[in-house]
């Protein structure tokens, strides 16, 4: 059982075409109609991903190739946005963890030997 969700909203000149649950074969293949449907008017398509929770890669590049064929037809311009956590994430530097000191190195080694006596 897929869970997902696809749903479409355009004016104009522009649509939207919103992803939720997973990114599968239903949502590839609802997607590739909303794109075969749309008005010649439209000129700009937005993909919203960022309410997916898992994007199967073979059904993501049939919708990317759903759009790019419609791109390649009509001239128009795509915008993708992604879900924030598929992102790389960085983990701190161990460098910038470090305590900011300032100074040289000291050695405390003497080559000679020290006096016990005072004075």
């Amino acid at each position: 059982m897929e869970l997902s969700h696809v749903s479409f909203e355009s004016n104009r000149h522009g649509a939207t075409i919103y992803f939720a649950g997973v990114l599968g074969d239903l949502a590839a293949l609802r997607t590739e109609e909303l794109v075969r449907g749309l008005s010649a008017d439209i000129v700009a398509v937005r993909l919203d991903l960022r309410a997916v929770d898992y994007i199967d890669p073979n059904c993501f590049v049939r919708v990317t190739r759903a759009v790019r064929r419609w791109c390649d037809v009509r001239r128009g311009r795509v915008n993708l946005e992604f879900p924030a956590r598929s992102e790389r994430r960085r983990s701190p530097s161990a460098i910038a963890a470090q305590p900011a000191t300032i100074g040289i190195a000291v050695t405390t080694a003497m080559n000679w030997p020290m006096s016990t006596s005072p004075g």
